[in-house]
C-alpha cells in the first residue's frame, strides 16, 4: 500500500446515527424504572439473616463463659511462698539495681528472723549478756560501705 493522503475536507458530511423520535424524552423514565427494579430484586445482605450466624454467636458466648468459669482462680500467696519462686541471682540483681545498702537491708530485718535463721552453733556464739547499747556501739563502728557484690 502506498501512503496516500486523505483529504478530510472532501469527504461527505452525513449523519450515520439515527435516534428514534422522543428518545430523550423517555430516557429518564427508563433509567428510573431500571434503578427501582434492581433495588427491589437485590437481596438484602444482613449479617443476622444468614443461617449459621446465630449458632456461631451462641458458640462464641458459650466459649467465653466457659473460659471464665473453668479458668483457675488466682490463689492468695504469702510473701514467703512468692519468694521461694525467685532465684537468688535475680534477687541479688534487684537489690543491686535498687541501690540498697547493707544498712538498708539490715534495718528491714527483724531480730527474731535473723536468730531463727542461725544454726545452733552460731546461736551459741551469741553472748546474751551483751546489752543493746553495746550492740549499737559495735554496729555503729562497722563499715557498711563495702558492697556485697
Amino acid at each position: 500500500m502506498k501512503n496516500r493522503k486523505i483529504d478530510i475536507e472532501s469527504l461527505k458530511k452525513q449523519n450515520i446515527h439515527q435516534i428514534p423520535d422522543g428518545y430523550f424524552d423517555q430516557l429518564p423514565l427508563k433509567v428510573q424504572s431500571r434503578i427501582e427494579h434492581e433495588r427491589i430484586a437485590a437481596p438484602s445482605l444482613s449479617v443476622f439473616s444468614q443461617p449459621l450466624t446465630w449458632p456461631i454467636a451462641a458458640a462464641i458466648v458459650l466459649f467465653v463463659a466457659g473460659w471464665f468459669y473453668l479458668s483457675p482462680s488466682p490463689q492468695d500467696f504469702t510473701a514467703d511462698q512468692l519468694l521461694t519462686n525467685v532465684q537468688s541471682e535475680d534477687m541479688i540483681a534487684y537489690l543491686y539495681e535498687e541501690t540498697l545498702g547493707t544498712y538498708d537491708i539490715l534495718t528491714l530485718l527483724d531480730e527474731s528472723t535473723i536468730l531463727d535463721e542461725l544454726s545452733p552453733i552460731d546461736q551459741d556464739l551469741i553472748d546474751p549478756s551483751i546489752s543493746a547499747e553495746d550492740l549499737e556501739k559495735i554496729y555503729s563502728e562497722l563499715d557498711y560501705s563495702t558492697e556485697i557484690m
